[in-house]
């Protein structure tokens, strides 16, 4: 998902420095168009209901004098075409979409996790879209047996109060062919050596060519499991959470049940690793914390991090976000126990590229 961070990342840092965010109001729109859901495949699509209603409830919060200006209502009035024109005329490739506009162009995402329908107008509201892509990991799970391998990619969505894996495929195929046909014993260790290097060189392999795979789980023969993950590439190596004995024919419903337990305590671990370094940081001055501390930090381009707790109870963090996005620093977001300590501490914080003086 990383891939998809920065290609947003890029867009959004473009339109909002092109369009003078800090003085320009910006309309968010977030729009649940998910074509799984039957009702968003009606010829007036549950999207639209809800889009519409979301513009009449934005409207009665906005000053009822900008409201009655005409030149105020005829921009409205273009931004709501525009938008809905777009996502009326196109197929949606994923199940959400955030626009950005000034009333007067647009830039759109598309997301590949369901985001409620939402509008918000004043300071751009990036804060959801990028925890929803930061918490959505792909787990590949590596399953072995014998001479078999057996792939099954999982995707891991942690929003708002919810975790669900979907299974998005699964696949197996036959390994160690050429040794079979030699008439070797596929039990022997000669066999087994070559199986595991086989299976090794795929997965590294796996990994060069999807840079979006952020997790990896061994299971099936444990021995066999062990021995792969002591042959692979470092990098790859590192992305392994868990040697598990899940059954090499175990249907893949019942597979992501084991992988959400795996994966759920994992992130919670992942997520307090990065609150307990923050702090162990900031005692050697290699962490800015505190909301003034982060800020100076971001403004000096100091920051290589920006850890923040979710839910967000309040708009302060906002124009944190939006300036560690300008300024290519990367963003963490923490959530349950995690959350809560980083709370308790200071509130947010900010891993530094170096030691302050």
């Amino acid at each position: 998902m990383k891939s998809k961070i920065d290609e947003i990342t890029e867009q959004f840092r473009a339109f909002v420095t092109t369009h003078d965010y800090e003085n320009t109001p910006i309309l968010t729109v977030y729009v649940d168009i998910d074509p799984t859901k039957p009702a968003n495949r009606r010829k007036n699509p549950a999207w639209l209901i809800d889009l519409k209603n979301e513009a009449k409830r934005l409207e009665q919060t906005l000053d009822s004098e900008q409201g009655k200006r005409r030149h105020a209502q005829e921009k409205w009035g273009h931004a709501e075409r525009m938008i809905t024109d777009y996502l009326r005329n196109r197929k949606p490739t994923g199940r959400s979409t955030v626009l950005y506009s000034d009333l007067e162009d647009f830039i759109a995402v598309d997301l590949p996790v369901t985001l409620p329908t939402r509008l918000y107008y004043g300071f751009p509201q990036v804060k959801h879209l990028l925890f929803a892509l930061d918490q959505y990991k792909k787990y590949l799970v590596i399953l072995l047996s014998g001479a078999q391998i057996r792939l099954v990619e999982l995707f891991l969505t942690r929003t708002v109060g919810e975790l669900v894996v979907e299974t998005d495929h699964e696949r197996a195929r036959q390994s160690g062919r050429k040794s079979m046909e030699a008439g070797q014993d596929r039990r022997g260790p000669e066999f087994e050596r070559r199986f595991v290097k086989e299976v090794t060189t795929e997965i590294n392999q796996y990994f060069l060519g999807d840079p979006d795979t952020e997790r990896l789980i061994l299971g099936g023969n444990l021995k066999l499991a062990h021995a792969v993950k002591n042959g692979l590439h470092p990098a790859a190596k590192k992305m392994v959470v868990a040697i598990e004995p899940i059954d090499f024919k175990l249907p893949g419903n019942e597979v992501a049940g084991i992988v959400k337990q795996i994966a759920e305590n994992y992130e919670q671990d992942h997520d307090l690793s990065v609150v307990e370094e923050l702090i162990n940081l900031s005692h050697r001055n290699r962490a800015a914390v505190g909301q003034q501390d982060v800020e100076t930090a971001l403004k000096r381009g100091q920051v290589k991090t920006l850890v923040i707790p979710y839910p967000i109870d309040a708009a302060q963090f906002d124009s944190l976000i939006v300036e560690a996005m300008i300024n290519g620093a990367e963003i963490e977001f923490v959530y349950g126990e995690a959350a809560g300590k980083l709370k308790e501490f200071t509130g947010v914080g900010a891993i530094l590229y170096h030691s302050r003086s």
